[in-house]
């Protein structure tokens, strides 16, 4: 267990700046796509960077708590999306049976270019204005770190605190959902978790940061799965 905990230390001065090149990527696919498989694929790839930025800040055995947190988190999110998913999906299939049969029996089989279409990712129509969000973040969060730096953080801890911020107030004041909501509020309070983790290093405080993440986690569930059943 030392061996690790000393092999995490080495590698994650080196591993900050891809860090935060993956942490972009992250939250672009939570923010600017609206199908909950690659949002959860980004919640993902989000705690698992801000756990390896959490490597400078604290203590590695704080950070392997906030990673069971985040891994707990991102598996109610998937279930939950993938409940509502299917209650949508029945919903749909739940009309009238005569006319939908009507409809089917006059109309072709579909092409296979046309199937293998339906099955790529689809894009909502606000995408771009997601984009030019995710965009705008960017620079509201580096011209941030540049003009007000956060105390006891370096550089880059600090341009990810700011950018997980700004994009989860984004993310929650475009939701239309629930759970769109819901990802906003974890974004931004994964940000004041990494900041506020190196002022207070504690396991105690990460487990009250952790204990709130899951409520909200379970909040949202609970209302997106009222809101579509």
């Amino acid at each position: 267990m030392g061996t690790f905990l000393e092999w995490v230390e080495r590698i994650s001065a080196l591993a900050a700046p891809p860090a935060v090149g993956v942490l972009i990527v992250a939250l672009g696919l939570v923010l600017v796509a609206r199908r909950w498989l690659f949002q959860v694929l980004g919640m993902a790839l989000m705690y698992f960077v801000v756990g390896v930025l959490h490597t400078q800040v604290i203590r590695p055995e704080v950070v392997l708590v906030k990673l069971l947190i985040g891994v707990v988190i991102c598996l109610a999110l998937g279930v939950t999306g993938q409940a509502a998913a299917g209650l949508v999906t029945r919903d749909d299939k739940g009309g009238d049976g005569n006319e939908s049969k009507r409809e089917t029996e006059g109309a072709a089989p579909p092409s296979w270019w046309r199937n293998l279409f339906r099955r790529l990712p689809r894009w909502s129509d606000d995408a771009p204005l997601r984009a030019l969000a995710l965009g705008a973040a960017l620079l509201v969060a580096y011209a941030g770190s540049l003009r007000f730096p956060l105390p006891q953080v370096p550089p880059l801890v600090g341009l990810a605190c700011y950018l997980l911020g700004v994009v989860g107030l984004f993310l929650a004041g475009m939701a239309e959902e629930p759970l769109g909501a819901g990802l906003g509020l974890l974004v931004f309070l994964s940000g004041f978790d990494l900041f506020f983790g190196a002022l207070e290093p504690s396991l105690v405080v990460a487990g009250l940061l952790g204990l709130v993440q899951f409520l909200i986690t379970l909040a949202v569930a609970y209302l997106a799965l009222a809101q579509t059943g």
